[in-house]
């Protein structure tokens, strides 16, 4: 478990990550040789080239919005929606504001 996250302590996952001028920051929360939750914070304009996911997963967007690409179709994922990628899923992330979001992953 990531040592920004307190026990006994109420918090937003949104503040436990900061933004990077022109980049996108990431940090792991907990993982283990089976899965992996993850914070990221994309700034505007960012993304992430097309790829295949590892394992199932789920995205959960936190604060601002992004543009989803997954398998040849765009969704728009607003803060507070959540999207699920199947294993081997082709697909991308590209920030249309500053993004962040939460990624859990199953790696099987």
């Amino acid at each position: 478990m990531n040592q920004n996250v307190k026990t006994n302590e109420v918090f937003a996952l949104k503040d436990l990550i900061s933004y990077e001028e022109g980049s996108i920051a990431n940090m792991d929360v907990a993982s283990n040789d089976s899965m992996k939750y993850v914070l990221m914070a994309f700034d505007e304009g960012t993304g992430l080239a097309p790829h295949r996911a590892p394992g199932n997963a789920i995205v959960f967007a936190l604060e601002g919005k992004a543009m989803i690409g997954y398998e040849g179709k765009d969704y728009e994922l607003s803060a507070g929606e959540c999207f699920r990628f199947e294993k081997n899923g082709l697909h991308s992330v590209t920030a249309n504001s500053r993004f962040k979001m939460a990624l859990l992953l199953i790696l099987e």
